[in-house]
């Protein structure tokens, strides 16, 4: 439970203590896949060696923000575009300075997988796994190797579940609201980013209710609600600071719900909601074959991951739901609240809109996992684990732009609706 004084004992059910890991070998797997994370995000992260799909607009942003030229894009709030600024800064706008802070936090990402994991399931051994998988879905890759704002709205809601089941399972109240922090940054990149406090939300409802977590409501309120909002106020500050007024902020919001609200435009990629779990319709960022070599950058999930993930959400839904266990409410809750309201939205839509909700499917995958494991062996899980990994080693080519032969291309393309 979480206490005012922070400190406090749980039930038998929710351990009390975070999980760390204490065998060497969790820590160097740990350390392994972070190594091998940077190692694919940084590497020739300048390639391709110019803009590409909506970098275009937010590499752009990014530099003028940096010079107080006026803001090209303006139809998503600013933290993301200020997080590629700072990597501009560093190294100018170059290929390397609008993607170096991306890359990071496709990092930061899997860390956060592994904390979720581990506190989630109060296992280390739960959050290398989580954390491998996250690693081995090349639809993470190619959002940490482009200037846009998916993998900071990722990387910022994963840490702050992962800190709110800090708070649960530790009892200090500053995990909570670390979560807010997080929950803040998310709402900063992206307005639907607010999914991630409605989970939050809707969590601490749940353990109040089951006994499992002991905070007055001005502490939840000030953690999950009050300080989102401080958080997603403060990405503003830039504004007023090249000398905009709250009026000016204001009419910038009604312009930016007037744009979603009514976009009507049309794209080659565009695809309906409930086609993203079936990985039909997937994304081509970037597509260039000079002299019988191509690259080329391809925004897709790894389908052994993607399709196995359908009957997990299934199986933990139905669990949640006969045995009220909270880890599969979670799940089941907070896949469908980032999921689902995407049913009901009109605009132009993509793929990796489903990217915050990847996280509770993976979730749900661990668990299937396991219940496949009690009736199969472990050596059939770990061969799935194998083969998902092959398949994610088979794509890199086009998740890196790396140069192959323009005959290749015919190999990557399992479903016709992925050209």
């Amino acid at each position: 439970m979480v206490t005012d004084r922070g400190s406090g004992v749980g039930d038998r059910n929710l351990a009390v203590s975070l999980s760390r890991p204490r065998d060497p070998q969790t820590i160097w797997l740990v350390v392994a896949l972070l190594v091998a994370a940077a190692g694919l995000r940084l590497w020739r992260v300048d390639q391709p060696p110019a803009q590409y799909f909506d970098e275009i607009y937010y590499a752009r942003t990014a530099q003028e923000y940096l010079t107080g030229a006026p803001i090209y894009e303006w139809t998503h709030p600013p933290l993301s575009k200020l997080l590629i600024a700072a990597g501009v800064r560093v190294f100018g706008l170059t290929p390397r300075g609008w993607r170096v802070a991306p890359a990071l936090f496709g990092v930061l990402l899997i860390a956060a997988l592994y904390l979720l994991g581990c506190w989630v399931f109060d296992n280390p051994r739960k959050g290398v796994l989580l954390a491998f998988v996250g690693t081995i879905e090349p639809f993470f890759l190619v959002e940490s190797r482009i200037a846009k704002p998916e993998i900071f709205l990722v990387g910022f809601a994963v840490a702050a579940y992962a800190f709110w089941w800090a708070a649960l399972r530790s009892g200090r109240l500053r995990w909570l609201y670390l979560a807010g922090l997080c929950a803040g940054g998310a709402a900063a990149t992206k307005w639907t980013g607010a999914a991630t406090t409605a989970v939050l939300v809707f969590a601490t409802i749940l353990a109040w209710r089951r006994g499992a977590m002991r905070v007055r409501p001005g502490h939840a309120a000030a953690a999950l609600l009050l300080l989102p909002l401080v958080v997603y106020a403060a990405s503003y500050a830039p504004h007023l600071a090249r000398g905009e007024t709250l009026g000016d902020v204001l009419r910038l919001h009604r312009n930016m719900y007037g744009y979603h609200s009514t976009l009507q435009a049309t794209h080659p990629y565009t695809s309906a909601w409930w086609t993203w779990p079936l990985l039909l319709r997937p994304m081509w960022y970037h597509y260039e074959a000079t002299g019988g070599t191509m690259t080329g950058v391809f925004a897709v999930g790894n389908p052994l991951l993607w399709w196995a993930a359908i009957p997990a959400i299934a199986l933990v839904a139905w669990r949640g739901w006969t045995h009220r266990r909270l880890e599969d409410v979670f799940v089941a809750a907070g896949f469908g609240l980032t999921y689902l309201p995407y049913a009901v939205i009109g605009r132009l839509l993509f793929v990796y809109h489903m990217l915050p909700a990847l996280p509770f499917a993976y979730l749900a995958l661990l668990s299937l996992a396991d219940a496949a494991a009690a009736r199969t062996g472990l050596r059939w899980v770990t061969a799935y684990l194998v083969v998902a990994a092959l398949v994610f080693v088979y794509y890199l080519p086009v998740l890196t732009a790396y140069p192959v032969p323009a005959h290749w291309l015919r190999w990557w393309i399992w479903i016709r609706s992925w050209v």
